[in-house]
């Protein structure tokens, strides 16, 4: 199989094409003017000889020197993102200066009578008119070559293998040894190959600072020049030299980039998950600790789930307390890892796994797995206990995504972390393997301090036993799963437990029913007697009732029909939609600004017509509704939500 062709805009292929002749144009007229059977004797001249020496022996100085500065810059630009736009202009400067200007910058700074001549006198130094001149014009001119080519491959890095590094414990030195620097081998090639082109063919710099003495300073460009005005078909033909070197070059520059292949993902069989073995082999040794984030607590040796709308602030809470935002008062058991002192991500003993596996690509899935675990043969018992031992050679560009989260969650469990942080990591896995390693978070919930965040409801009712409900980016919420599923405090919430959540008003209290008038409808129903306190007209209430509880039916005109449910609400349909549970059909009633839910089976949309725009009235008893006291009123008597 190959991909498919694009097809390229005729006016592009035309401007391509002239922007590839004024590029090759020039070279093949050079050529045309080459007295080719002088070029031999013009190659083998000892003339030609050390003038090669010279220009070889600064472009590789410069090339080792402006690789050795050039890589740590660009490196030190990804840490300090503020400043990284100012620095990557001025590494551009060289670039856009005249080389004559750069050479006159440079003797005003190293010459014999520049800013820094008495320190070089005293030290015994000569750049100007000397061999380490014509190096030290070389790595000015081709420094930003390397910057920019690295900087470029790092900034194409998925941030999340590092900050997955640094989170399993990894310090910058590691991290940089073994994930980044092997990830960017190939735009550090490139741009060591480019500096090298480059180099050979500086000339105005050079000639200005460091001048062309012959055997010392004259390189190529310059021995061309002076050629030039005795031989033209001589200089023409060490023009075609220089040219052949640097072709020579490019191409092995970019050699590493075009050998480097993407394997494709294949399958492997995936064996059996080994729970309590598994379990065994990623225990911390001392248990889990109480998580506190700006007055919220996770319980140590629980898990809890994490919920809240899209954009409510999950993800950032759960990175302020792995380490990598800043900003909150935070506290990992009794230690403060934030707010006073800020503890780096690697000493918090937290680690977070994004829905992003974050494994290094360099490598195999032992490999990754060894970077965390540092311990190979502890590697080999986790894929074997994991059922994962078919892909310990597999190279991580070749995992499929259900793969590759399954890894990075062995490889986050392999580090056995107090606190483990799971940010919808196993989205991307199938049904079976996402059923084993809940199987195994089950299993382990009381090892280790567990926060998920999730939207599937079946993991914050059968995983978690802690509940956390963020709202535009603040808590709203926090208690026992099951008091929270039982009483939702927002309409997510409720959602998520199948509920349906009406707040409003106490307007009546009968001797069994309680009357409330929401922002669209009035609604009576039974007051929850578990509920400690009592509800009076004016108070503030909530009514929580299962979907499957109302009906629905046609308006039947003046004349209603007499029956025993106290609720009737007329409604508009806003949707129709299919759904996995017995009933088959979902139909969202607007009451107003109220929606409601409400299941309901296909032969009945059927045969009561339903479809967007057709009015009905939603029927439901009162017994099936159960009023509760809002929360707020609780906050306000100063206890906890």
């Amino acid at each position: 199989m190959r991909t498919a062709p694009s097809r390229t805009p005729l006016v592009v292929t035309l401007l391509g094409g002239i922007a590839l002749v004024i590029i090759l144009g020039p070279l093949l007229a050079l050529g045309i003017r080459v007295p080719w059977e002088r070029f031999g004797d013009v190659f083998t001249s000892p003339a030609t000889a050390e003038l090669l020496r010279v220009t070889f022996s600064s472009a590789a100085w410069a090339t080792a020197l402006t690789t050795l500065f050039g890589v740590p810059l660009a490196v030190a630009i990804q840490g300090r993102p503020r400043g990284g736009r100012l620095v990557r202009l001025l590494v551009m400067l060289p670039l856009a200066m005249p080389p004559v200007v750069a050479g006159l910058a440079l003797t005003a700074a190293l010459g014999r009578r520049g800013v820094t001549a008495p320190l070089l006198d005293a030290l015994g130094l000569q750049f100007a008119f000397a061999f380490p001149g014509v190096v030290l014009a070389h790595i000015f001119i081709a420094l930003p070559f390397v910057v920019v080519t690295v900087d470029a491959a790092l900034r194409q890095l998925d941030p999340e293998i590092p900050a997955s590094a640094a989170g399993l414990g990894m310090r910058p030195r590691e991290i940089l040894r073994k994930i980044t620097l092997p990830a960017i081998g190939p735009a550090v090639a490139t741009g060591a190959g480019l500096a090298f082109a480059r180099s050979l063919g500086e000339f105005g710099t050079t000639l200005t600072f460091a001048g062309s003495l012959p055997g010392v300073t004259r390189t190529m460009p310059l021995g061309i020049y002076l050629e030039r005005e005795t031989d033209p078909g001589g200089a023409n033909a060490l023009g075609v030299i220089l040219i052949f070197f640097a072709i020579v070059v490019l191409a092995l520059a970019a050699l590493p980039s075009a050998l480097r292949r993407t394997p494709e993902p294949r399958s492997r069989a995936i064996g059996e998950l080994h729970t309590e073995k598994l379990r065994a082999l990623t225990s911390p040794a001392s248990g889990g600790v109480r998580v506190t984030a700006d007055g919220t607590v996770f319980p140590a040796e629980r898990i809890t789930a994490v919920v809240g709308p899209n954009g409510s602030g999950k993800s950032t809470l759960m990175g302020l307390i792995a380490g990598r935002l800043t900003g909150a008062d935070v506290a990992i058991g009794e230690r403060v890892v934030d707010g006073p002192r800020f503890v780096p991500a690697a000493e918090r003993g937290v680690v977070l796994l994004t829905q992003r596996p974050g494994l290094p690509r360099t490598t195999t899935v032992a490999g990754a797995i060894t970077t965390a675990t540092r311990d190979r043969s502890l590697t080999a018992e986790l894929l074997d206990a994991a059922g994962l031992s078919a892909l310990a050679d597999v190279p991580v560009p070749a995992l499929s995504g259900g793969q590759a989260a399954q890894v990075a969650l062995l490889r986050a469990l392999g580090t056995r972390p107090a606190v483990l942080i799971l940010d919808e990591p196993l989205a991307g896995v199938d049904v079976a393997s996402a059923a084993r390693w809940r199987g195994l978070l089950r299993a382990a919930a009381q090892d280790r301090t567990t926060l998920l965040v999730t939207h599937d409801a079946v993991d914050v009712a059968t995983l978690s036993e802690h509940l956390v409900v963020l709202h535009r980016g603040a808590v709203s919420a926090a208690g026992p799963t099951s008091s929270l599923l039982d009483l939702p405090p927002d309409d997510f919430v409720a959602e998520l437990a199948g509920l349906s959540r009406i707040v409003g008003t106490v307007m009546a209290e009968e001797v069994d029913t309680v009357t409330i008038q929401g922002q669209d409808l009035a609604l009576t129903g039974i007051f929850s007697a578990s509920m400690e306190g009592t509800i009076r007209p004016g108070d503030s209430a909530v009514a929580i009732f299962p979907p499957e509880a109302t009906t629905l039916r046609l308006p039947a005109g003046a004349q209603e029909p007499k029956e025993s449910a106290r609720n009737v609400w007329r409604g508009v349909v806003e949707s129709v939609t299919a759904s996995t549970t017995r009933s088959g059909t979902i139909v969202t009633v607007a009451i107003g600004a109220t929606r409601l839910s409400v299941p309901v089976t296909r032969r009945s949309v059927l045969e009561l017509r339903l479809e967007p725009g057709v009015t009905v009235d939603c029927v439901t008893k009162a017994l099936a509704i159960r009023v509760h006291p809002a929360r707020r009123r609780k906050k306000e008597r100063g206890e906890p939500s």
